[in-house]
């Protein structure tokens, strides 16, 4: 399924069709979607370290530091882990970083976005 018909299905199941609960939707699935690249990438760089014979505490060391690693860090705040538990934290970053106007939803409205993104994107 495309991102705008998950948008679309996402939207009615919220009961919210408006513009900028949409554009609210895109940035999580690109938030989403960046932090699994992002997760795949060190894990990757991880494996090659520990086949290597390299002892898991240096190994953590080795896999921030590496240039894979730097090439696509991610601010821990754009983080997808992050915003699924601090929702609280979602239209302040939407708003700073995307320049979206605030939706003044609670942490509970926020909590189900999160999970029907999660339910639909697995």
């Amino acid at each position: 399924m495309k991102n705008g018909e998950l948008i679309y299905k996402i939207a009615n199941v919220c009961k919210r069709d408006d513009d900028l609960f949409c554009s609210y939707l895109e940035c999580l699935f690109g938030i989403k979607e960046n932090s699994k690249q992002f997760s795949k990438v060190k894990q990757a760089v991880r494996e090659e370290y520990l086949i290597r014979g390299i002892c898991k505490r240096e190994v953590d060391i080795l896999v921030e530091q590496s240039e894979q690693v730097a090439d696509l860090h991610i601010p821990k705040l754009l983080r997808w882990e992050f915003l699924q538990e601090n929702v609280h934290y979602i239209e302040e970053i939407c708003s700073m970083v995307f320049q979206l106007k605030p939706l003044c939803f609670s942490e509970e409205q926020w909590k189900y976005v999160i999970s029907i993104i999660e339910k639909e994107l697995s």
